[in-house]
């Protein structure tokens, strides 16, 4: 344990010198101390990485955010701010209320709602729907919002969505419930099958941190399991879609047009389709992330959306 705070404590002072140059600041160095917990270890790191990156060290801060979620996991800030070291520009919250404002849906449906802070994203006069078994709403609805209580495999196997529009089509929808290929690509199917030719769909947790965050079994708190295997499952049965995968922090966001409602292809090899992706090692496609996953620029007018 010494060593590592030794460790981390030698890139800190390293990272104020570093603040104090591009600030113009006097910074004071602040020593380990040998009473100090792994976990306040990991913050006193963050900070570092933080101020590494205002100073524009951006290889020492992508090691300082390392350093820190090394020491302490489930410190959400660290991934989270190596996340947005890796994808600079608009968030993926961004592009969805951008997404909002040029389509403007008729109909807008949202798989897996938490506290509400995309599905508020819909603007009149747009109908918005969401499903999550188990919502924790903190948000300020401003057009007609109606929530599911259930899984989304209990909302299409009722056919809910066909009660409520009388066969009208979704013409957005965001798929960021369970973190499970298996069960992205069964909401993919749904929603698929509700849309229209024009309509988009929108997967988020597309783009891996790194191995660990990536499992199916979450060890941190920041998580995108297996989400990432529908890109290359897509490619491989339904090569007719448009699929493309924008490099917005922190996990990504997978637009797909080109849709077919009609289709019966996934139904038909969703079995097959599981066996031959859930096993999929992540090494296989972290080499060339761009090409395996579809990868565009982070910019309105050059994702070729």
């Amino acid at each position: 344990m010494p060593d590592i705070v030794n460790r981390v404590f030698g890139l800190a002072a390293a990272a104020r010198r570093a603040l104090q140059r591009a600030v113009g600041q006097e910074v004071q160095t602040q020593q380990p101390s040998s009473m100090s917990t792994p976990e306040a270890v990991a913050r006193e790191q963050l900070a570092c990485a933080h101020a590494l990156k205002i100073a524009g060290d951006d290889r020492a801060a992508e090691c300082a955010y390392r350093a820190a979620f090394e020491l302490d996991p489930y410190l959400v800030e660290a991934h989270d701010g190596l996340a947005r070291l890796h994808w600079p520009g608009p968030d993926y919250l961004a592009w969805l209320a951008h997404f909002h404002a040029v389509r403007r849906p008729s109909v807008y449906l949202e798989v897996g709602v938490a506290t509400g802070r995309t599905l508020c994203l819909a603007k009149p006069p747009t109908l918005a729907i969401g499903v999550d078994p188990a919502p924790i709403i903190q948000a300020r609805f401003t057009t007609e919002t109606h929530i599911y209580c259930e899984t989304s495999d209990s909302f299409f196997y009722h056919n809910r969505l066909q009660l409520l529009l009388s066969g009208a089509s979704v013409e957005l929808g965001f798929i960021d419930g369970e973190h499970l290929f298996e069960q992205v690509l069964r909401d993919f199917m749904h929603l698929e099958a509700c849309g229209g030719s024009e309509s988009l769909i929108l997967l988020h947790d597309t783009i891996p941190l790194d191995e660990r965050t990536q499992q199916r079994v979450p060890t941190t708190n920041f998580y995108t399991g297996d989400v990432w295997k529908i890109v290359p499952c897509l490619k491989h049965y339904r090569p007719d879609l448009r699929i493309l995968t924008i490099a917005a922090a922190p996990t990504g966001l997978t637009a797909i047009t080109g849709l077919n409602p009609r289709s019966r292809v996934l139904n038909e090899h969703y079995d097959d389709a599981v066996a031959r992706f859930i096993a999929m090692p992540y090494a296989e496609v972290a080499a060339d992330l761009h090409s395996s996953l579809n990868i565009v620029p982070n910019e309105w007018d050059e994702a070729g959306l």
